[in-house]
């Protein structure tokens, strides 16, 4: 079996001490072989907030796939937005942002954030296709039975979720995934955990979406995901945390040619 920890939108300056620490706990307890982090390390993009990060993550012994997102660019810099955007990320993260490998398992990173967009609300996703392009051919150069990509934006809005999102040329990524051999895209950004199966024209993907570890809460508790590949089927469950614990609940399971396994 090859175990995924999947988490996103930890916004160290705005963390949940609690839900952190049991995070932490429960995701060493489980040892999985591989940890996605899909983006908003931080909540200003501050070098304190990004020290924070670091010294949390370096805590963790496994293979890490860690990408950017929009509260990880400098806040209250707009000539730092606008020139270098992820010169901190990069600084601390930049050896984990491009792929991860373990096991049957590839993870690709792919980064959807913008330090500044020409348009109402540039914290909202955008997908440079040509990055899209090159993360599929590396994933697709992997023996790895497994393919996965991380990045901060999902490519359409979830359903139900509270915010909605309008991701630049997402349309366009889902149709490039899908006709691809890649399986999952991981994502963050909604604070909302969930599964959907990506139907389009020329095949499918799974959409998984992580919830936050920060006190900015939207409908859904503090959570992450574990997402399992065992025998030809991927299980993806979410663990939320509250008061007296995380509690572990299904939220799908695929067989390898992404039919729901009952």
């Amino acid at each position: 079996m090859t175990v995924i920890a999947q988490i996103s939108d930890i916004h160290f300056g705005a963390e949940d001490e609690n839900a952190i620490a049991a995070a932490e706990s429960c995701i060493k307890a489980t040892q999985p072989d591989m940890l996605v982090v899909c983006g908003d390390l931080t909540q200003r993009g501050r070098t304190r907030e990004f020290d924070a990060a670091a010294e949390w993550l370096d805590g963790f012994d496994m293979p890490k796939l860690i990408v950017p997102g929009n509260h990880d660019t400098p806040m209250f810099n707009v000539a730092a937005r606008a020139a270098e955007p992820f010169k901190r990320f990069k600084r601390r993260f930049g050896e984990y942002f491009g792929v991860a490998e373990t096991g049957n398992a590839i993870a690709v990173g792919l980064n959807t954030a913008r330090g500044w967009q020409a348009r109402r609300n540039w914290a909202e996703g955008s997908v440079n296709l040509e990055d899209l392009d090159d993360v599929l051919i590396r994933a697709a150069a992997s023996e790895a039975d497994v393919k996965l990509i991380a990045c901060h934006h999902p490519f359409h809005s979830l359903p139900g979720a509270p915010l909605r999102t309008r991701t630049r040329r997402g349309r366009r990524a889902a149709d490039k995934v899908a006709a691809s051999h890649v399986q999952m895209v991981l994502t963050g950004h909604v604070h909302t955990p969930s599964v959907g199966l990506r139907q389009r024209a020329n095949g499918c993907y799974l959409a998984v979406s992580s919830g936050t570890l920060s006190v900015r809460l939207r409908s859904e508790p503090p959570s992450f995901n574990l997402i399992r590949l065992e025998e030809g089927e991927l299980r993806i469950d979410r663990c939320d945390i509250h008061g007296d614990g995380p509690t572990l609940s299904r939220m799908g399971a695929f067989d390898a040619n992404l039919e729901p396994c009952s």
